[in-house]
């Protein structure tokens, strides 16, 4: 509206463009703007005063302002390192999520924010995201947040990133974006990388706990033994669960994994690796996967960093939980298929029909012909 459009000019925003100036500008004209924005080196310099009752406008946890233009004064090379490295009294710890594109790693990273501000009151997270830049245009769609709800919280705090770079899963200023959020009092702080391919392992030198989102669609099993981060992620999550193949998948990878670091004894289900379905409402292997991070989280850096929530304890009620059954995926598109059939079959007999009809009128016409 245009009211809240002003109060976000107000807070600091330089532009938000309406539907009326899509139409007056177009899609170009509004291009232009933004970079003739850019160049811009007199945009005033608006500034936040916090309230009487020492809260910022928008009610958020932190000034996240000031944090977002000293991540962008680091993108522009304007950032000094001793700015980057403030020490705080509190130790946040630094998610890492990686994995191949398409395999819904915002998804996952937004349930994860979720049930954190949720098992955790008092505590606030931030949300490093970064997309790849391509090579032709230098440009970047930052658009890991369309896959978020859970960011839009005043505990909660969410920056995209470009790799800049045509080559890299993350940004050369991933470690200062970090720093800063870290100097800015958050809790816990999850940087999510570009998609990646199978070689790289560049996410386990920025954070203290690696998850490594895969989905059942890796192709045949030999391709497995390529994958670094089978050897480096702390968890390893196979989302998208609910396809056709995805429990054949989490055994191989099971198997993988169990090569990889020689734990050949070991049990399938106290292996780091399970299966997920984002997408799907209190997804019990969502639910899994929390409790697994904060486990791994106090067994490698000995800090209580949530509280467990609620998880079913056998497969079947993991079944149970889903809205349409495993085993009905696909049984309206049966239904269909069968009524599509089935009513092609009626048209197929009734053109039949239809020609009987005729030559049986034409027969009797020729019997009802008087002999000449």
């Amino acid at each position: 509206l245009p009211k809240e459009m002003e109060e976000l000019h107000q807070y600091g925003i330089t532009k938000i463009y309406s539907p009326d100036d899509g139409r007056k500008m177009g899609l170009e004209g509004m291009i232009e703007d933004v970079i003739a924005l850019c160049k811009n080196e007199h945009i005033p310099n608006r500034k936040i005063h916090k309230k009487s009752n020492g809260k910022y406008p928008l009610g958020e946890a932190h000034d996240i302002q000031h944090l977002a233009r000293a991540i962008t004064t680091a993108e522009a090379k304007q950032h000094t390192a001793g700015d980057a490295s403030i020490t705080t009294n509190h130790t946040p710890v630094v998610i890492g999520i990686t994995g191949t594109g398409g395999a819904g790693k915002s998804s996952v990273t937004d349930e994860i924010v979720r049930r954190y501000l949720a098992a955790c009151t008092d505590k606030t997270i931030a949300v490093i995201s970064v997309d790849p830049s391509k090579k032709k245009t230098g440009g970047a769609l930052l658009g890991d947040r369309i896959r978020m709800n859970a960011i839009s919280h005043p505990r909660a705090y969410m920056r995209s990133l470009a790799t800049r770079e045509d080559n890299a899963a993350l940004s050369s200023v991933s470690n200062q974006a970090i720093a800063l959020c870290k100097a800015e009092g958050y809790d816990c702080i999850v940087l999510e990388s570009a998609g990646v391919g199978q070689s790289d392992v560049s996410i386990v030198d920025h954070c203290d706990i690696s998850i490594y989102v895969m989905t059942p669609e890796y192709g045949a099993a030999s391709q497995l033994e390529k994958i670094n981060m089978l050897d480096y992620a702390d968890i390893i999550v196979i989302n998208k669960f609910d396809k056709p193949g995805a429990e054949d998948a989490l055994i191989d990878v099971r198997k993988q994994y169990k090569r990889n670091h020689q734990l050949f004894t070991v049990k399938d289900d106290s292996l780091p690796v399970l299966g997920v379905c984002a997408s799907r409402f209190n997804d019990d292997g969502i639910n899994r996967l929390f409790n697994l991070l904060t486990e791994k989280i106090k067994e490698k850096l000995h800090i209580e960093w949530a509280p467990k929530i609620a998880q079913a304890g056998n497969k079947e009620a993991i079944k149970k939980s889903s809205i349409i059954p495993d085993k009905r995926i696909r049984y309206l598109g049966e239904i269909s298929e069968t009524i599509r059939n089935y009513n092609n079959w009626v048209n197929d007999q009734s053109a039949i029909a239809t020609q009987l009809y005729q030559l049986k009128g034409s027969i009797d016409i020729l019997h009802k012909t008087p002999e000449k």
